[in-house]
């Protein structure tokens, strides 16, 4: 045998021993980022096969402040059941801290954490062949924050994000754009939903949730008011940026009532519909760049509750 040949063997071999086995199920994980080993969970579901003509998508979870990639991978949220039903590919990464903590790039500067989040979905979509334009992020609390600071500094990265309790904060705009879905509850007493409701909360003082989904929704050259929906007898009001010249959508819905922990009611499941956004919001073909359009009215959006339901306009 050639050296050569024999050469080119030896490192397929060892590539393929150096590589985690692609087996379903939920597996630990670490990869090395600036010398620092980071943690996280893989999630493959069942039947899974990086050979299918259709790849997989990716979600990101973040979870919130003293938390874990384990816990984000719990029953509480649902992400791992969900994948194996749906047949994405998720991933619970851990942050870094004593207590953890995501550090977002609020000064638009790169972090370690978004250094981790970037290798890390780069890492997996190439072993797993995964679709690139399908790679979203969601997180609770502090995983919210990280969300939309990620998606300002890396919109190549992700085509949708879901935060949860979370907040924008930063200066960074998204040079590409980024469909949004957020739920915060405006009785949240940890982050503030505005500064109205927000008195005693423990994080006050920043973008209210009206505004950090605005935000994103001016990137996104959406405009700036929203059409809002009330669902449930008001007790959920639904604001959306859309128009007829974009695919990408931004959502906020505001939970009567609620306050920090992640919604999981039988009207609101923050999980599910998050995942069946994503499912609709992949990133636009590359060839068909986003347009900046007219300000325009949104029609109704279908959502829990909808009968009764009354349309009108927010103020930001």
């Amino acid at each position: 045998m050639p050296i050569s040949r024999a050469l080119s063997l030896l490192i397929i071999l060892l590539v393929a021993a150096v590589l985690p086995a692609q087996k379903a199920g939920l597996s630990e994980r670490a990869l090395d980022v600036g010398g620092t080993e980071r943690e996280y969970l893989l999630r493959i579901p069942r039947g899974f096969k990086k050979s299918d003509k259709k790849r997989a998508p990716l979600v990101v979870m973040l979870h919130g402040r003293t938390s874990n990639g384990k816990a984000a991978a719990s029953s509480y949220y649902g992400w791992s059941k969900l994948a194996d039903k749906e047949g994405f590919v998720a991933v619970f990464p851990t942050a870094l801290g004593t207590p953890t903590s995501w550090q977002a790039a609020f000064t638009g500067k790169p972090t370690v954490d978004t250094k981790f989040l970037a290798k890390l979905i780069d890492t997996i979509v190439a072993e797993l062949s995964l679709d690139k334009d399908r790679v979203f992020m969601t997180g609770h609390s502090s995983g919210g924050f990280m969300s939309y600071s990620f998606a300002a500094m890396h919109a190549d990265k992700v085509a949708a994000i879901g935060p949860v309790a979370g907040l924008n904060i930063g200066r960074t705009k998204p040079k590409m754009p980024v469909s949004v879905i957020s739920f915060h509850g405006i009785a949240d007493n940890v982050v503030a939903y505005d500064k109205k409701n927000g008195k005693k909360a423990k994080w006050r003082g920043m973008p209210s949730a009206l505004e950090s989904a605005s935000a994103f929704a001016k990137h996104n050259g959406l405009g700036a008011l929203p059409e809002r929906t009330e669902l449930q007898g008001g007790r959920v009001l639904l604001d959306t940026w859309a128009n007829d010249k974009s695919s990408v959508r931004v959502e906020l819905y505001s939970l009567e009532g609620w306050g920090h922990g992640w919604p999981r009611s039988r009207k609101v499941h923050a999980t599910q519909m998050i995942w069946k956004f994503f499912e609709e919001h992949a990133r636009p073909p590359l060839d068909h760049p986003q347009k900046k359009g007219p300000e325009k009215k949104g029609t109704e959006k279908k959502g829990p509750g909808k009968k009764g339901n009354q349309k009108r306009r927010a103020k930001v």
